[in-house]
């Protein structure tokens, strides 16, 4: 064989090889068809006659991660995947996957949606799992006839057993279909008035346990009889009404993704509004969290030396849970630099958390969470007083 011809000849040879290669690697992994969109995947899905498997994910979610680097690149992945589903994957909060987010009531990640090819729901499984127990998982969502559209369509023809209710509801707690389960709970609720429903024990919990806020009208006729739920129940009842108008505060702070994007100070203004409207328990403290949390957001350190000062004055009012100061402390002391005034109000609110700390550990009546740092057991009180003291010590 001349030389050219060896050339040409081993030439063809090394590219039929690496064509074999790419094929042997497109098969070892599963196969999410990236750059498609979502219409073309349904397309694919009604083509090849297969359902549709999604891989809900985002960009911030370690689990999803742990799935994309551990868990598809395997063979055995690729071999299952590939042969029974269309595979896509989509960023939640990117592109297409705000609206399918909505589409599908995805509230956790990772999930992952099987379809049909008209783009039916066809089941949900919430949570990453090593490749052995994943898999199973998925084949049983696949082949289970007492599945999610099983429960929907028993519920859609009426069936309002209590057995089966129970089990649709914690179906779709344990899916996280948030939106689905309100649907399903308001239709129940249909004909009870609010005073009905906090009169019934089973009710209210399912109401207290349903995403009602304060922009549904049930929630406001049932906020109404915060005293009478205070009477019937316990305290802990009551509050979870004031926490629902607490997260609803934050509505007004725009976020993109999890990046802070803008604050629209009329939209919280009109919340104030009508809170005043219902009489909401402790509007000044849900105004405070909201407006530190935005100047958390923006980095307005101005601001939060601001609220410092004043949650030293009100014996801590303004931030009641003291692990939220960790951070926001660490935050302000390594950005003040030689600022004096800032690093002064740092150090006493570190003092000050200090002493709540031990006043609190004094006052309690019950045994302390224990925690375990670099291999030593403390208290929670002990290690956050240790940390807010670390802020003081790099402060001096």
């Amino acid at each position: 064989m001349n030389n050219t011809l060896y050339k040409r000849w081993h030439s063809v040879l090394c590219m039929a090889v690496c064509a074999l290669l790419c094929c042997v690697n497109a098969t070892a992994q599963t196969d999410f068809n990236d750059g498609k969109s979502f219409k073309e995947i349904l397309s694919m899905s009604a083509e090849q006659g297969k359902p549709v498997f999604i891989d809900c994910y985002t960009s911030w979610c370690g689990p999803c991660k742990a799935m994309a680097r551990d868990v598809f690149p395997q063979k055995e992945a690729g071999e299952y995947f590939n042969t029974k589903f269309v595979c896509w994957k989509v960023d939640m909060e990117k592109g297409e996957g705000p609206d399918l987010a909505k589409k599908y009531d995805v509230a956790a990640y990772p999930t992952f949606l099987i379809l049909n090819s008209d783009g039916s729901l066809r089941a949900t499984h919430v949570g990453s799992a090593p490749l052995n127990k994943f898999i199973p998982a998925i084949d049983k969502l696949l082949n289970d006839e007492k599945g999610l559209p099983w429960y929907q369509k028993q519920f859609k023809e009426g069936n309002r057993d209590k057995a089966f209710l129970n089990e649709y509801i914690e179906l779709m707690d344990n899916k996280y279909l948030r939106n689905e389960k309100k649907r399903v709970v308001e239709t129940l609720f249909e004909g009870k008035t609010a005073a009905q429903i906090v009169a019934d024990e089973e009710s209210y919990r399912l109401f207290l346990g349903t995403d009602f806020t304060p922009d549904d009208q049930l929630f406001l006729d049932v906020y109404r009889l915060r005293s009478t739920v205070l009477s019937n129940y316990d305290e802990k009842s009551a509050t979870a009404l004031d926490d629902a108008w607490r997260r609803g505060a934050r509505e007004s702070i725009e976020f993109e993704g999890r990046e802070f994007k803008s604050f629209d100070m009329d939209k919280f203004q009109a919340y104030k509004k009508k809170m005043k409207e219902y009489n909401v328990v402790g509007i000044d403290h849900i105004e405070d969290v909201t407006l530190v949390a935005v100047a958390n957001y923006r980095k307005d350190y101005a601001t939060l030396a601001k609220y410092l000062e004043k949650d030293i004055k009100t014996g801590g009012a303004v931030w009641t849970n003291t692990r939220d100061m960790l951070p926001l402390l660490q935050g302000m002391a390594d950005n003040c630099g030689q600022d004096k005034k800032m690093r002064k109000v740092v150090t006493r609110a570190a003092k000050f958390r200090i002493d709540l700390l031990k006043k609190m550990d004094v006052n309690s009546k019950e045994p302390q969470r224990q925690v375990t740092v670099g291999g030593v057991k403390m208290t929670a009180s002990e290690f956050l007083s240790n940390n807010f003291q670390k802020i003081i010590d790099k402060l001096k």
